[in-house]
């Protein structure tokens, strides 16, 4: 039994071709893939589909509502921090994404310079099988002549390169505003803009993460100027994105969500009279306050997600608000992962199943559906 079709097809387009772990630096198919995606999935990651490993990191395409999967972003779940982070804006990506990890050292540039003309001939099933996609970019940014002493320099290009990668494959009015958001952040340790409605696109969740840490870190600013970004923050999903080293570079740093939302919960206490005035009404009686207040008093090590739980119900029957209701299962699902909490997990994702077939996100509840048989035929096995 496969985990997901998409999973399933690039499997056997390579199954004859092992040499594609070496030229594209990741595999379809791990020797203990079933053990690493039971993993996944009981930790509340149901919200993505898996496609790809290396190390102990699993390459999945994030389930998006309204977004067809090959258009979806692609996150990398850490083993060991146990959540997800942005890898690549879609599947056509993926390979120049994950060679871009590489693009610190002239040592392993050199090595990637040896791979390109293989993983582009290898990379042609791929691409066919996406519709779509070449690695002409990668390849004349590996070995064009007029690149070539900023790869031998490429410690002090890194960011230049990170930027240069998105710029072409993340081409959106999206891109240049969040990156032109990134260098003020990178340019001065204290800026802290005022909280706004604003569409970042994929980079929605890391900004939001990211702004609030910055807010937090800033202990001399009263919570009056920094609770419209914690609050942004606490509605995002849990456990994707969360950068808690603070923004100083545009490689995105790990962190742990649980405990950064643990921190900013401090301020969501309906019985602390100054903090709880500061909150207008309307989300002093939203749901979300009420399950971030209760990781305030129930601590981090304590939390269940089923406060989220019911906050999703009441999302998408009260505020006719599908797709917040879908970022709450999420959350609520992290959490019950990270507290072995299985019953949890289970009830968010048939939910998530049950909102999706309303919705009408076909690709989605399938991708849900297959992958709950998948759980619950390996879940008591592995």
């Amino acid at each position: 039994m496969e985990i997901n079709k998409i999973h399933s097809d690039l499997k056997k387009i390579y199954q004859d071709k092992k040499e594609s772990d070496r030229a594209f630096l990741f595999k379809f198919k791990d020797e203990d893939e079933n053990e690493k995606l039971i993993t996944l999935l009981k930790m509340g990651f149901w919200s993505v589909a898996p496609l790809g490993f290396y190390s102990d990191n699993i390459l999945a395409i994030r389930l998006t509502p309204e977004k067809p999967l090959k258009k979806s972003p692609i996150v990398f779940y850490n083993g060991t921090y146990q959540e997800c982070y942005t890898f690549a804006p879609n599947l056509q990506a993926i390979i120049p994404m994950s060679y871009l990890r590489f693009m610190g050292k002239p040592k392993l540039i050199a090595e990637l310079q040896e791979k390109i003309e293989g993983a582009v001939t290898l990379s042609k099933p791929f691409f066919d099988y996406l519709g779509g996609g070449d690695l002409d970019f990668l390849k004349q940014f590996l070995l064009s002549e007029a690149n070539q002493e900023r790869l031998k320099d490429a410690a002090n290009f890194e960011d230049a390169f990170f930027k240069e990668f998105w710029d072409h494959y993340y081409d959106t009015p999206e891109q240049k505003k969040a990156f032109e958001l990134f260098e003020k952040l990178k340019e001065k340790r204290t800026y802290f803009p005022s909280y706004e409605h604003a569409d970042y696109g994929l980079w929605n969740e890391y900004i939001g993460n990211v702004l609030a840490k910055r807010g937090y870190e800033l202990l001399n600013m009263e919570d009056e100027y920094k609770w419209p970004h914690y609050w942004h923050c606490v509605k995002l999903p849990h456990g994707f994105d969360c950068d808690t080293n603070g923004f100083h570079k545009y490689v995105i740093s790990l962190g742990n969500s649980g405990s950064f939302v643990r921190d900013i919960a401090e301020v969501f206490d309906s019985e602390w009279e100054d903090k709880y005035a500061m909150f207008p009404e309307e989300v002093q009686k939203h749901p979300l306050f009420e399950a971030t207040e209760t990781i305030k008093f129930e601590g981090y090590y304590d939390y269940t997600g089923e406060k989220h739980l019911a906050a999703a119900a009441r999302l998408e029957e009260e505020y006719k608000d599908p797709v917040a209701a879908w970022k709450a299962l999420i959350s609520a699902s992290y959490w019950g992962g990270r507290r072995e909490r299985l019953d949890i997990v289970e009830k968010a994702w048939q939910q998530a199943i049950d909102l999706s077939e309303k919705q009408g996100w076909t690709e989605i509840n399938e991708v849900l559906k297959e992958q709950l048989a998948f759980y619950n035929h390996y879940k008591d096995i592995v």
